[in-house]
């Protein structure tokens, strides 16, 4: 039910409608970056896109207009400095040290009818971090987004919160507990403005900072934000471990306690932070109580996934297949050149592999090799550049040649970090394939595979050469649908005598091209989120040790080090360093499963089928942090096979909090499992060394206890045979794990 509408709320409002009618004279120094938005009693805030502002002075309600709460209300306030307000937001630093902070914020867009959200972003270059050289990141490309990261880490930073104890001493919600989101005070809320609820989330402090003094305040969501939705973010009665209280930035305090002022800048926000107040008082949450809030927008599904469809579509339709959604391959298989076949390379497992080359619409300039962009055309559309030879390593089974005709599965692989296609022929992988009768075929995750080293490293010298990395990221996607298409159509992989049983064309193909599968496993299991979302051949993904979210999984993982000695040398700011995660992130999103994981599963993008996915999660890896695969476990919609782990093994925390259960079997849908490798004890083989590892660490730092059980699921039986059952079509029994957790490597449970 909503409150009843009081006095208060009738003052706000009436605030509210005269700022509305001053905007004439309020004016905004960035375009429409007060939100001309007006109050529909009906709709909701709808978005007035007939005005642009100009400079003039409006004076609204003095220091004595809306008491209440804690806080006294002055009569003035010294002024803001406003000379980097083109550039940063004023509202939480007016000294400007700390440009872009708050972030996301919605200070940073202006608004246009154009796009499915009515916002678009408009950061300034002069506004954007720069590295050691004096170079700020070109803004250009982030300026094509209507709205931030649907994973966006919210960023800010409060002057006397430094440290985890005082996160801790403010009653934020932490990672191990995250119903607490929901407590009524608590002290850091985001608010889905669309529904009025609040949208679960952690805070935490970020601990890779060595400097406690520049270390800023980020909070999590714990389900992706809902693509095309505005958030609310607040914090109010702020403490900190010395029991200090926070007080709210002077800016800020001209909006909550509605202090006239004489500056434009601040006269021209007023409109839109009433707008904010107004929501947060719908939750529940008082203005006069507030340390900070602000609003953002999230990018549209469009904006995000656009590219990716554009670039699938035309090139699927070049090949005569204009239905995707149909699930039928229809039309002619990319064309492709078979360049070796090995046989026998591993007796008794694998019979054969063929290695080849096939060709995919390029849409990358001047080439799709490492460094390539994309030209966009007037709909915003990547346009067409030749076509570009992508080349695939496929492992046929003895199973698939000696049993009967047609009978292997086919299943795309993809490997791991900065890998190659070659990942297809480690041992997990061979005996999954023997085992259970499946051929695997893998390309180069081009984006981030070896042959993209380079351009990743001149990205973190220079973070205006990032846009390289994702649109790569994007035509590799496509490269893995077309090596898809090409292992299931009737004029592909089938007509090669390499694919038929004794390696001629005189005895039956070894591919039942019925249906086709996905499996990858750490990057694999990461990028084939977002592969499977776009995917019209497949319909089931098996995910190794996945999550989602690189700008979260970074300091997370062991495997980032190396990468960040070169990024924070080039961008020593520690306080600048999540905000250049974050930002890479709305790029970033166009190419990995973050900016697909809405629409993963059962809200299929346009022109796809449905999906389910099997997240196999190895339990305190060191690589890929479990956090971000439980944030995609919820975003996706799986069940959780229960016990998760053994009592005790992960103490004080809410083990994948508000993920169902799957209570009956057969299960057809997704699903996530843990696999527990054991904690630390001596290695049987080894009397002087030690095997397994420790849960996590809650703070944003990489797991590095014990052994890292990165690779233990994907070579464990259990977890073979579950993949395979799920390929069937199901999760077939409740015993896969003995009726306990899943254990991994040669645990066996306490």
């Amino acid at each position: 039910m909503r409150s009843r509408f009081t006095f208060g709320a009738a003052l706000a409002c009436m605030v509210a409608a005269l700022c509305l009618a001053g905007t004439a004279l309020a004016g905004s120094h960035h375009g429409d970056r007060d939100h001309h938005q007006g109050w529909d009693h009906h709709q909701g805030w709808g978005h007035d896109h007939g005005h642009r502002h100009h400079h003039g002075h409006h004076h609204h309600g003095g220091g004595n207009g809306g008491g209440g709460g804690g806080h006294p209300l002055p009569e003035k306030l010294p002024p803001i400095d406003m000379s980097e307000a083109e550039n940063c937001d004023f509202i939480a630093d007016p000294g400007n040290e700390l440009c872009m902070l708050p972030f996301p914020d919605d200070y940073y867009t202006v608004a246009d009818p154009s796009g499915a959200t009515g916002r678009r972003v408009d950061f300034k270059d002069a506004g954007m971090p720069a590295n050691v050289l004096g170079r700020h990141i070109e803004s250009a490309p982030y300026n094509e987004a209507d709205g931030f990261s649907p994973g966006s880490v919210i960023l800010l930073k409060v002057p006397g919160i430094e440290t985890t104890a005082d996160v801790a001493a403010t009653g934020a919600t932490p990672i191990n507990h995250l119903a607490g989101y929901a407590e009524p005070d608590a002290p850091v809320v985001v608010v889905d403005a669309q529904t009025g609820r609040r949208w679960p989330i952690w805070t935490e402090i970020d601990s890779t900072a060595a400097d406690p003094s520049k270390a800023v305040l980020e909070i999590h969501p714990a389900v992706n934000f809902t693509p095309g939705h505005r958030y609310v973010v607040a914090l109010r009665n702020l403490r900190n471990a010395a029991g200090e209280e926070i007080e709210a930035p002077i800016a800020f305090q001209y909006y909550r306690d509605r202090v006239a002022s004489e500056q434009p800048e601040i006269n021209a926000q007023r409109p839109r932070f009433e707008r904010i107040f107004w929501t947060l008082k719908q939750a529940g949450i008082d203005r006069h109580d507030l340390y900070l809030a602000w609003d953002f927008t999230v990018a549209g599904t469009q904006n995000t996934t656009g590219r990716e469809l554009s670039m699938r579509n035309a090139a699927f339709a070049q090949l005569g297949d204009t239905n995707l959604a149909d699930g039928i391959p229809q039309g002619a298989s990319p064309s492709f050149t078979v360049t070796s076949v090995e046989s026998e390379p591993n007796p008794g497992q694998i019979a054969r592999r063929v290695k080849g080359t096939f060709e995919v619409p390029c849409y990358l300039f001047p080439n799709c090799g490492p460094g390539g962009l994309m030209q966009l055309n007037a709909n915003q559309e990547p346009t067409q550049n030749g076509t570009w030879t992508a080349n695939f390593d496929c492992i046929v089974p003895e199973a698939a040649v000696t049993g009967p005709g047609g009978s292997a599965r086919p299943s795309l692989y993809g490997h791991g970090l900065f890998g190659t296609a070659s990942e297809v022929g480690s041992s997990p992988q061979r005996e999954l394939s023997q085992i259970h009768d499946i051929v695997q075929c893998a390309t180069d995750e081009i984006g981030m595979s070896e042959s993209d080293l380079g351009s990743t490293v001149a990205a973190l010298e220079n973070v205006s050469n990032f846009p390289a990395i994702p649109d790569r990221l994007q035509q590799g996607l496509l490269d893995e649908l077309f090596l898809g298409r090409a292992m299931i159509s009737p004029s592909g992989f089938t007509t090669a005598a390499a694919f038929h049983q004794d390696g001629t064309l005189l005895t039956p193909s070894v591919l039942n091209t019925h249906e086709l599968f996905y499996n990858g496993n750490s990057q694999g299991g990461i990028m084939g989120g977002a592969l499977t979302a776009v995917s019209p051949d497949f319909t089931r993904a098996s995910l190794g040790v996945p999550a989602m979210n690189y700008s979260v999984l970074l300091p997370r993982s062991v495997d980032f080090d190396e990468f960040a000695q070169v990024l924070y040398g080039y961008y020593p700011d520690e306080t600048a360093r999540p905000l250049i995660l974050d930002l890479m992130q709305m790029l970033w999103d166009r190419g990995e499963p973050d900016g697909y994981a809405s629409r993963m599963t059962s809200n299929p993008l346009p022109g796809t089928p449905p999906h389910q996915v099997l997240l196999d999660i190895a339990f305190g890896d060191h690589q890929v942090t479990d956090y971000q695969a439980d944030v995609e476990a919820r975003t996706i919609g799986a069940a959780a096979h229960r016990p998760v782990l053994f009592p005790g093994r992960w103490p004080n925390t809410e083990v994948l909090w508000n993920v169902p259960t799957i209570t009956r079997y057969p299960y057809t849908g997704s699903a996530a499992y843990y696999w527990d490798g054991g904690p630390v004890r001596p290695n049987p083989a080894q009397p002087t060394a030690t095997i397994g590892t420790e849960p996590p660490p809650y703070e944003n730092l990489p797991n590095r206890v014990g052994e890292d059980p990165h690779g233990l699921p994907r070579a464990t039986a259990a977890e073979q045979q579950l993949v395979s059952d799920f390929f069937d079509g199901a999760i077939l029994h409740s015993d896969d794990c003995g009726g306990g957790p899943c254990y991994s490597g040669t645990f066996t449970g306490p």
